[in-house]
């Protein structure tokens, strides 16, 4: 920490000298062996689900790692989320519920198959959809929960399932950011009905720039989810049945292509093999970043408690308003911090019900939620990734010191003056 008088003339956004000028490596990285089975398959000549075995391994291998019966590669996230409301069935009048803070996709799923999303709002330390929330939304035309867990952070599984199961309805988990975590030492992806996994650029671990997998225990949507994203093929025509013709007959349902390329899902892979080493890297970082966030006065460290695995896709804080002066907020603090050299955002957006998509088909709350509301204008993000280094993340703890410091000075100033 430094102990020189700082004042807001020292800061980087004012002239001062920046805490680092280096910039922070990349995420993400990709090394000679992903390379390397790239360049095997495309030699192969066999780049296509069909033609190779890379795709059909990864489905294994994957849903292995989440303890699940049945994995479906797509080519991306948003398409994993919307496989599985196909394959829950879900119908133009239905209502699913989801949070209010995530990415649009997880709420623009559910239109795209006619249903309606209902916003929930968050826990005020996790940033997740609860049970409680939940409940408040639920009407007689809601037929599933998307609960989604944020940067890493597990949803409080438990009672969410509970509250499904009172209700009769399903359960989805969105775990685009959450590759690797764990809810009472269970991985995420199964604890409810179907998983829905991202392997988008900077996510967790990706697979050369998109893609994306279902997970289930149920065989029956595994086969519904597997025909659709393949033009409506049948997996008992494919795998099961006995063909007396050099023509198979394999289509028996309306569906799509969804595939995900074999070169993808090589890199997906090798990825899948280096997680548990990447989330104990992301888990170190987080632990520096909190034990150096818990010396500043005005940062609110978030920490879950033994039941949340959390892998640590982003790390989020708290910034406490009430210590800044009077001309200061959240996005000059992170505009304070950015000129410092450090990487630093608000995190997922609060209230998605204010993209103009949602505004379009009536579907914002009467009223804004509450927690969101104010976890909106407080909500710091910093990076963690495996590239990163114990020195980088000191810099952050130098840089988020120093800014503090230097406006909490400021703040004093004015109530002298």
């Amino acid at each position: 920490m430094q102990s020189s008088p700082i004042t807001p003339a020292s800061l980087a956004l004012n002239g001062g000298t920046p805490v680092r000028n280096k910039p922070f490596a990349p995420w993400p990285s990709f090394d000679a062996e992903m390379m390397s089975v790239v360049q095997e398959v495309l030699e192969s000549g066999k780049v296509n689900y069909w033609t190779g075995q890379e795709g059909r391994s990864f489905e294994k291998e994957f849903a292995s790692a989440c303890d699940a019966e049945y994995g479906v590669l797509v080519a991306n996230g948003t398409l994993a989320l919307e496989l599985a409301l196909k394959a829950l069935e879900i119908q133009p009048g239905d209502e699913v519920i989801t949070t209010c803070r995530t990415f649009v996709a997880s709420a623009s799923s559910i239109m795209m198959c006619g249903a309606k999303p209902v916003f929930a709002d968050i826990d005020p330390i996790s940033h997740n959809i609860t049970a409680q929330t939940i409940a408040k939304q639920i009407t007689p035309n809601t037929k599933a929960i998307i609960a989604v867990h944020l940067a890493g952070w597990p949803c409080d599984m438990d009672p969410i399932l509970e509250v499904a199961r009172k209700h009769k309805l399903y359960v989805i988990e969105d775990c685009a950011q959450c590759h690797g975590a764990t809810y009472k030492g269970r991985p995420v992806g199964t604890l409810g009905d179907i998983g829905a996994f991202s392997f988008c650029q900077d996510k967790i671990m990706t697979c050369g720039g998109e893609g994306g997998m279902l997970v289930t225990n149920n065989a029956e949507w595994h086969e519904r989810a597997w025909g659709f994203k393949d033009h409506g093929k049948s997996w008992d025509a494919v795998y099961r049945r006995e063909h007396k013709t050099v023509f198979k007959w394999l289509h028996e349902d309306l569906g799509t292509n969804w595939r995900m390329t074999e070169m993808q899902a090589a890199i997906g892979r090798v990825a899948l093999r280096r997680l548990p080493d990447w989330i104990a890297a992301r888990r170190h970082h987080a632990q520096i970043l909190d034990a150096g966030f818990e010396q500043i006065p005005g940062i609110q460290v978030l920490k879950p408690g033994s039941d949340f695995g959390h892998s640590y896709y982003k790390y989020y804080a708290l910034l406490d308003l009430d210590v800044l002066p009077t001309d200061w907020n959240r996005d000059r603090f992170v505009a304070a911090l950015q000129a410092e050299g450090i990487p630093c955002g608000s995190g997922a957006c609060p209230e998605i019900y204010f993209e103009k998509v949602f505004a379009k088909y009536n579907l914002e709350p009467a009223e804004r939620l509450p927690v969101a509301r104010k976890i909106g204008g407080q909500s710091l993000m910093f990076m963690v990734h495996p590239t990163l280094n114990e020195t980088d993340m000191q810099d952050i703890v130098n840089a988020v010191n120093k800014v503090m410091r230097a406006i909490t000075a400021d703040a004093a100033n004015q109530q002298a003056a």
